[in-house]
């Protein structure tokens, strides 16, 4: 799985707070993590094959992103992630804001979306259309040492 590591910039916290709607987004910094995992299935498509595939990345993506939250709060910082199911934040009070992994922010995080006319999909620069991709959002700066140890720990994995 690859973690690419984003220091948020002003606007798109804007666009990100009512995500968080209990963090004062503003106030300090946000870091994005961005996890993508290359997939066998061509993630444009359906079949139960890809619908299956997608199920064991969802899985994957929850206990890799609840482990580097868990890593990254044991360091004093606050962090949560989006889960790609439902597109709201997992461990975060309710909110109506959604992030769904084809949403147009995630252009601004090294992806881009592509509208196939019946639905859009997500497109990794290497990976292509094959891949699952998900967001964690951290208040640690992007410079932490914590945030190395992960970039270390994923590249490992």
């Amino acid at each position: 799985m690859e973690c690419a590591i984003h220091q948020c910039p002003s606007l798109l916290k804007k666009e990100f707070a009512p995500l968080f709607p209990e963090r004062k987004l503003d106030s300090s910094p946000l870091t994005v993590l961005t996890l993508a995992r290359r997939t066998q299935q061509d993630m444009s498509a359906w079949s139960p094959q890809i619908e299956a595939e997608r199920e064991l990345a969802l899985e994957e993506f929850i206990l890799t992103a609840t482990s580097i939250c868990e890593l990254l709060q044991k360091q004093g910082y606050w962090a949560d992630f989006i889960d790609p199911a439902s597109g709201r934040p997992y461990y975060g009070a309710f909110t109506n804001a959604t992030l769904f992994e084809t949403d147009e922010r995630y252009r601004h995080l090294g992806f881009s979306v592509e509208d196939l006319g019946c639905c859009k999909v997500i497109r990794h620069s290497v990976f292509g259309t094959r891949t699952f991709c998900g967001a964690l959002f951290t208040d640690a700066p992007l410079d932490a040492d914590v945030l190395r140890r992960v970039t270390d720990l994923m590249q490992q994995c």
